[in-house]
């Protein structure tokens, strides 16, 4: 990941960064992994349950600065459900 001189808070990727990112997530959706993951807040995702995180998606955090949230709510059809 590439550091800026002038701000060091702000941050950018490579082109390659970027491509090995993408790469991981068709590698996370290839495997089904109970997840959703939003690339430009770079924010993953996981039902409420979860109990195993995937080590590709530890390596989005690890590597890119992503952040896992847990999922309380699911939409359905019917409006909000809350996962218990």
């Amino acid at each position: 990941m590439k550091t800026f001189p002038a701000n060091i808070r702000v941050r950018g990727f490579t082109a390659q960064d970027n491509a090995n990112r993408y790469k991981l997530h068709r590698q996370i959706r290839k495997k089904d992994v109970n997840c959703k993951i939003f690339a430009k807040s770079r924010t993953i995702t996981i039902p409420l349950g979860e109990e195993n995180i995937n080590p590709l998606l530890m390596e989005l955090v690890n590597k890119y600065g992503y952040k896992i949230q847990v999922e309380a709510f699911t939409i359905n059809n019917n409006g909000i459900n809350r996962n218990n």
